[in-house]
């Protein structure tokens, strides 16, 4: 056994060929592939958490779009000394869809947290 394991107690489980198959079946709708990490999960905490995240990736995607403009009006203003309105206009819509973005994800983890208890 290596002696650096953090888990070192090892608990044996035997199931009928349709228990494992119902197991299996469970592991590929969780979508985890590691049957350890599945049954420690479930073991331990009731329930496998899956989120869609999509609101995050949105955020995420709209932040990247606001700071590459931002490098944009950054690098105009240092060659040109100067700053257009328009571009201005359109960092701060950039930055007001995000931040609508963000808190909309944050409700959802809300949700999820008040649903679990945490």
């Amino acid at each position: 056994m290596n002696r650096n394991r953090k888990r070192k107690i090892r608990v044996e489980v035997r199931l009928t060929d349709d228990e494992r198959d119902l197991l299996l079946r469970r592991m590929n709708d969780a979508r985890i592939t590691n049957m350890q990490s599945y049954v420690r999960n479930m073991a331990l905490m009731g329930y496998i958490l899956r989120m869609d995240v999509k609101e995050v990736r949105e955020a995420l995607r709209l932040m990247a779009n606001a700071t590459n403009n931002i490098n944009q009006v950054a690098k105009r203003a240092n060659e040109t000394r100067s700053i257009y309105a328009a571009d201005m206009i359109e960092l701060r819509e950039e930055v007001s869809n995000l931040r609508l973005q963000v808190s909309d994800a944050l409700k959802v983890f809300g949700k999820v947290r008040k649903l679990l208890n945490l």
